[in-house]
């Protein structure tokens, strides 16, 4: 990230004067700054908390124009407003902490009698009943396990009372087996009712056997009998057994079918012409899956080339052996879950337990969320700054002399065909609408049920979305994150995004710009960035692009891949070209947001400053309350990572990268043509 830029010695000793002018609270853990508005009800008192905050981050000993990342975050593992845990971390991350903490609070009151007077038959009850049955388990795996092995029974849904089942479903064999489980594992030879984002529903994709077992190492396996309690000699020795014997079925189970280099395409009735004269019995496949309840218009994506192996394979087996086999893998779901709430991997068994809840009952605790940290007059803050910054990028598209006119007009057709959603659809926040949704679901004391009901329900459900025209959410709107949807030409901005200190309803129009209003700029350029550009207004991979346009943009977004690579963390070098994507996002966001400001102020307001003791400008601020964003106090280890996977460049470089490109910052801190953050040379993407 970038320091602010300051050429004169004037500029620096009037900032250090600043700093003087509003005097920072000492070192007390007990108050918390993340929390300011659940205190805060004076919008003065808050503001001056925030400046205090801007101010107490920031190394004022260093020139804005040669590192603009250590001037506006360089204090962050020193600030006294901030908790020890926060200041190894970053803003973003703290904001996620914080609302952790009061979602983990939100389901403690499981316990609370006041709590009790909510109907118990409510999808907020049921989530608070659902975690109070995980925190007490406490790591007792052997439950689960007993749950699910006991008796070595494997759970038949054609088996259970008062339903009715396809005739096919009279005979047990391999087939019957592979789909007698009601948890959506069908092993042998699998079915997924799979999301297509090209064609915006979900299909059948059928699929070769894929290893589960063999993936096991044999310290794994050793903890899984200790997580079990199988204490015993004999039960452990016949447990891993048992495993060794399966992994052995498993490899031979998984070498025998084919696959084909490109998917099949196919309706059902389309398939079942096709494929009739092979080995297997598809029509008897597709209706113990399915119950008979499937449709020949429905589509198939099918990856097989050959199953007549793997299908005599499986005709050999004894049924027992099968059965078995099914078992250890439903076993092995499970224990994925299982193990997040348990002590030897979890740092906290209740927040371990507060994860597998909102994993579940995400929507059950939107209207409660929703109430608490995001009301109406928040979203509709949010939703009026984002159409000030894509009303924004529209006008700009007109300025691009780089661009031919008929890309121009798809590029403002694609960006005023952009959906841009915030929070929430409005019918998330009823909560009779979220009850019925979970009426079917009863929770007990016992979590081990509980979780096989949820899953139950969510194979039920999985198996009836075939042909359905449905989004599938793509991020729990709890989380502190954004994300744009190429396939639906569709950004979407989290509650957990919009909130303090990045955002607050009651923050000056400047800092709600530059902080929200970024990321939805960022958003926004991921449609028109060096992947998602291929895809056009509807969402469809196609090229609208002339040719010399394209060509333009190319060479553009080069330049900044070539200015990213030049960037050097402890020795390694950026990625410039794995960061592109993103690279250009923050650039085109940060110009989008500042100049939707200028539009919304009519350019009369840079010279104010909104902050009391805070002696900077509005056009100051902007820049500064940006490259805060990105402040990160993680050690050097986590860095490194991040900048050898991570599809973001690394916090400094976005910040540094972003603002050195703008002509704007360097006028807002008098850097001079040549430093650090006022390079000769700028690359200008949007």
């Amino acid at each position: 990230m970038a320091k602010m830029l300051l050429a004169t010695l004037t500029i620096v000793t009037a900032l250090a004067v600043a700093v003087a002018a509003v005097e920072l609270p000492e070192n007390n853990t007990n108050s918390d700054f993340f929390a300011t508005p659940r205190r805060v009800a004076q919008r003065e008192e808050l503001l001056q908390q925030y400046g205090s905050f801007m101010l107490s981050i920031m190394n004022h000993s260093v020139d804005p124009c040669e590192n603009f990342y250590e001037y506006a975050c360089g204090s962050w593992k020193q600030s006294p407003l901030l908790q020890p845990e926060q200041r190894n971390s970053s803003l973003l991350s703290a904001i996620q902490k914080d609302i952790d903490e009061q979602v983990l609070q939100h389901l403690e009151n499981a316990t609370d009698p006041q709590a009790r007077n909510q109907s118990t038959n409510g999808a907020d009850w049921k989530a608070k009943q659902f975690f109070a049955s995980c925190v007490q388990m406490k790591s007792n795996l052997s439950l689960g396990y007993a749950r699910f092995m006991s008796g070595g029974q494997l759970e038949d849904r054609y088996a259970q009372p008062g339903q009715a089942h396809h005739q096919n479903a009279s005979r047990e064999d391999w087939v019957y087996v592979n789909f007698m489980s009601p948890y959506e594992l069908y092993p042998l030879l699998p079915l997924k009712v799979h999301y297509s984002t090209s064609l915006r529903k979900f299909v059948i994709l059928l699929q070769a056997p894929s290893k589960m077992l063999g993936n096991f190492k044999p310290e794994q396996l050793q903890n899984m009998t200790r997580d079990f309690q199988l204490n015993e000699e004999q039960q452990r020795l016949e447990f891993l057994g048992r495993f060794e014997n399966l992994t052995r079925f498993e490899r031979n189970l998984t070498q025998l079918a084919k696959t084909r280099n490109e998917t099949e395409q196919l309706t059902l009735g389309e398939f079942l012409a096709r494929h009739k004269e092979e080995r297997l019995n598809w029509t008897r496949y597709f209706d113990l899956a399915f119950n008979g309840t499937q449709q020949s218009h429905w589509l198939v994506h099918n990856q097989l080339q050959s199953v007549g192996d793997l299908v005599h394979f499986l005709e050999q087996q004894p049924l027992p052996l099968l059965r078995s086999y099914v078992q250890q893998r439903l076993l092995l779901k499970f224990y994925a879950t299982w193990q997040t709430q348990s002590t030897r991997n979890a740092s906290s068994p209740t927040n371990a337990c507060r994860i597998v809840t909102e994993t579940y009952f995400n929507y059950a605790l939107l209207p409660w969320f929703i109430g608490r940290l995001f009301d109406a007059e928040r979203r509709a803050d949010v939703l009026q700054l984002a159409r000030h910054i894509r009303d924004t990028f529209y006008e700009l598209l007109e300025q691009y002399s780089w661009l031919d006119e008929e890309t121009r007009s798809q590029a403002r057709t694609k960006l005023a065909s952009m959906d841009v959603l915030v929070g929430y659809s409005d019918e998330l926040q009823h909560p009779e609408l979220i009850d019925a949704a979970y009426a079917d679901m009863q929770m007990s004391s016992d979590w081990f049920e509980n979780l096989a009901t949820l899953e139950r329900n969510r194979a039920r459900i999985r198996l009836r979305s075939v042909d359905k025209a449905l989004i599938p959410q793509l991020m729990a709107t709890r989380t502190v994150n954004a994300y744009y949807a190429d396939f639906l030409n569709q950004a979407f901005i989290t509650i957990g995004m919009s909130q303090w200190p990045l955002y607050h309803v009651r923050l000056p129009a400047v800092l709600k710009f530059a902080g929200i209003g970024n990321i939805v700029g960022h958003e926004m350029a991921h449609g028109f960035d060096s992947y998602c550009y291929q895809f056009n207004y509807d969402g469809k991979k196609m090229n609208w692009w002339s040719e010399g346009s394209l060509r333009n943009f190319k060479a553009r977004y080069r330049c900044l891949e070539s200015q990213y690579n030049k960037y050097i963390l402890l020795g390694v070098a950026t990625n410039g070209t794995l960061t592109s994507g993103d690279n250009i996002a923050d650039n085109v966001g940060a110009r989008m947001a500042y100049y939707a400001y200028k539009r919304h102020t009519q350019n009369k307001a840079w010279l104010e400053k909104p902050l009391l003791g805070v002696d900077f400008n509005n056009r100051q601020l902007f820049f500064l309350k940006f490259a805060q964003t990105w402040c990160t106090g993680r050690d050097s280890a986590s860095k490194l990572s991040k900048l050898k996977t991570d599809m973001h460049a690394y916090e400094e470089f976005r910040v540094v990268g972003t603002l050195s490109n703008m002509p704007e910052f360097s006028e807002a801190f008098n850097c001079k043509l040549g430093s650090d953050m006022n390079p000769l040379k700028k690359c200008v993407v949007w």
